[in-house]
Formats: structure tokens, sequence, C-alpha cells
């Protein structure tokens, strides 16, 4: 029997001694006969060196940096001391499932178009308890690389998690290292997306990893509101969507304009984003708000029920003109966002049979036509766009189309 290949455990670590040590025992425990594990300290102050010495593991090589060189940095150092055919970068505050490696490996070896696997996680807090993330649900099994980043564009929440990832190290060598193309906080998105541009990619539906979630580490960061990461994310999406439009799908009349309203629509996002961090660049809040208005009362005939999706920013008391309902609603009041696609289209149409004929939606709200990928296309499908700009779109709920 072949010899099964070697895989490389990358585990950089900055000042972590506590969680690191759950992570590295995981790490040691794989049922998998040949690999090693790499510890890249960044310079840490605390015990890290100690613990790691104290394992005593032939399989086990330590490299502290003389100076803190950066999440960054101490990433793609990974990249430049594997030796092996296989990579894994396992952050210091996951868990690996014993079976991760050979799974993972059983799959790649299976499928030789494809150059990463991602396996299913299970998401705990620092004391270990479960968590539940909004993310969408990943595909199964061998997928097109760009039928992934065609999820991406379309507004679908399929974050990868590095420590899921198993990488094939001479694809690393094609495409290149991470990168700070636009942020140090998507380094991770960068890389996946420009691989999956190119080359196949597997998901394991099987729980294999465990992903904790605490204060202070560097992914809470872009998902928080405000600040820059949100922006880094939001320009990751459009080299995915610039991938698309250089691939064959392309060549598709109506394909290719849809990717062309997706850019648009993601690149007005981005813009709103950079206002937020550059005061003056544009309009005030109460400025939109009052230009929104006038255009409303310009398209939409007094005294019409509209369906205003705001995100409960504005109020429905903003416009004494028309009756605005706000939605999602109950009794008349904000019920907030809908959990999912398929609720969305349901209270749309409970609204539309009780008479309501017009939807807008404001500018605070413009983040449901990318997370509710499925409300936005039934509605984009369905129903006639009355108007569109930075501030408001507007839908005639009975006019069909």
């Amino acid at each position: 029997m072949a010899p099964k290949p070697e895989v490389t455990i990358a585990i950089p670590t900055y000042n972590r001694c506590s969680l690191l040590e759950k992570s590295l025992k995981s790490a040691l425990a794989q049922n998998y006969p040949n690999f090693r594990v790499l510890v890249l300290d960044n310079a840490s102050s605390d015990e890290t060196e100690a613990l790691v010495y104290s394992l005593s593991d032939s399989r086990v090589t330590y490299v502290k940096n003389e100076i803190n060189i950066g999440l960054f940095r101490n990433w793609n150092r990974a990249i430049e001391l594997n030796s092996s055919p296989y990579l894994t970068v396992l952050q210091d505050d996951d868990e690996l499932f014993s079976g991760f490696i050979k799974e993972s490996i059983l799959e790649l070896e299976k499928y030789p178009s494809a150059a990463l696997s991602v396996a299913g996680i299970r998401v705990i807090d620092i004391m270990d308890n479960l968590l539940t993330l909004p993310d969408d649900i990943l595909p199964e099994g061998l997928s097109s690389g760009l039928e992934y980043l065609h999820g991406i564009a379309a507004g679908r929440n399929w974050p990868i998690h590095p420590s899921s990832v198993m990488m094939r190290f001479s694809v690393l060598e094609e495409v290149g290292p991470f990168d700070t193309l636009h942020s140090k906080f998507s380094i991770d998105f960068n890389l996946y997306f420009r691989i999956t541009s190119r080359f196949d990619i597997i998901f394991l539906p099987k729980e294999l990893v465990s992903i904790r979630h605490h204060e202070g580490q560097d992914t809470q960061l872009r998902i928080m509101p405000g600040g820059p990461a949100p922006l880094a994310v939001i320009a990751e999406r459009c080299d995915a969507i610039a991938y698309l439009l250089r691939s064959e799908r392309a060549k598709d009349d109506s394909y290719r304009h849809w990717l062309v309203d997706r850019l648009l629509h993601l690149n007005m996002r981005r813009s709103e984003l950079t206002s937020e961090l550059v005061p003056g660049l544009n309009l005030s809040w109460a400025e939109r708000l009052e230009v929104a208005i006038e255009e409303i009362i310009t398209l939409i005939s007094s005294g019409q029920t509209v369906l205003l999706v705001d995100n409960n920013e504005w109020g429905c008391e903003v416009l004494s003109t028309h009756h605005l309902i706000p939605f999602l609603e109950r009794d008349g009041c904000y019920w907030g966002a809908p959990p999912n696609d398929a609720i969305a289209i349901q209270e749309l149409e409970r609204m539309r049979e009780s008479g309501t004929k017009f939807m807008v939606i404001a500018w605070p709200a413009f983040w449901w036509l990318d997370y509710y990928s499925g409300f936005r296309e039934y509605i984009y499908s369905k129903f006639r766009q009355l108007f569109s700009n930075s501030r408001i779109v507007v839908f005639e709920l009975n006019i069909s189309i």
C-alpha cells in the first residue's frame, strides 16, 4: 500500500497559551499516520514556548519570530516553511476533530481537480458552549469554484473558515500566498476567491472542526457593523464578480448583465461605507432623507399604502401624505428583519393580497438586497421596478413582469 501523503498543520499564534494548548492537542490527536505540526509563534510574551516544549512530541516544529510581524506575514510563514503536499492553517483558538486530516485527504485524493476542501464546522464560544451563526448552508461534495463565486456574487453568506480548509500546496505555488490586496482583515477571502476562480472545491458536510468565537479575535472585526473591515469584505466580493466576468460563464449576455448589476450594487454599498468613514464625502443622513422623501412624493400619489423597508431607521411617521407600513410588520408595528427568504416572500405576498401596491426599499436596508438573495431575485423577477438610485428602490407590486 502506498504511503499516505504528508500533511502540515500550521498554527500561527500570539499570546494565547491556554487556547493554543487545546488547539495543539487536537492537532496531535489526528487519526492520520503522516503529519507534522508547525507552531508559528509571533513573539509571544506568555508561556507559549514552554507549553510547546512540554509536549515533547517529535511531530511538532516550533518557530518563534524575534519580533511580532503581524498576522498576515505570520500566516505566510506557514507557506514559506511548508514542505508537505497538503497544508492547513489552524487558528490557535480552534480545534480539529480527530478525523479532520483523514477525511479531508480522502476527498482531495479522490478529486484531483479540487484545490481545497472545506470541512463542516461546529461553532463554540470561549466556554465551549455551542453557538449558531447566521450563515447560509454550504453546498455539499465536489463543486465548481466558479459556482461558489456565483453564490458569493449573489449574496449568499458562505464564509470559509480557515481552520476548516485543507489546501493542495501545488495550487498555492500557482496562485500565490495570502495577500493584503484590500485589507489585513480579509486575507483568507482573498486567497480562497483567487483559488476558486481557477479550481474546483470540495465541501464536506460532516463536522470536523470546532470554530471558537470570542472577543479580541480578528475575525470578529469584519462581522461587526462600522469600521473598515466590512468595507474590505465588499471589496473582496467585487473581486469575486470580476473573476466571474472574465470566465466562460460571462459569454452569456444575460449572465454578464446580472454580474454587472451586482457589481454596481456592491460598489454603491462600498461608497456608502466609505462615506461613513470619511465625513463630508457625501450628503448627510438628514439631507439624504429629505431628498428621498421628495422622490417618493413625486413617484407615488398621495394616499397610497406603501411597504417601507428601512431597517426601522426612517420610521413610518416620516411621511404624512402616504400610509407607510413597516416591513416586516405585526399589528402595524415593525417586527424586524425576516429570518429567511421564504418568510420575506410570504409576508410580501400577504401585504399584496391586502391591497398594498408599492414597496420602497430605503438605503438603510440596502443590505437586504445582498443578504436575502432569494427575496431579491423574487422581487426583481416578478415586479416592475419603478425607480432606483442611491437612496431608494421602488417597486410597483400590482404590476408583474
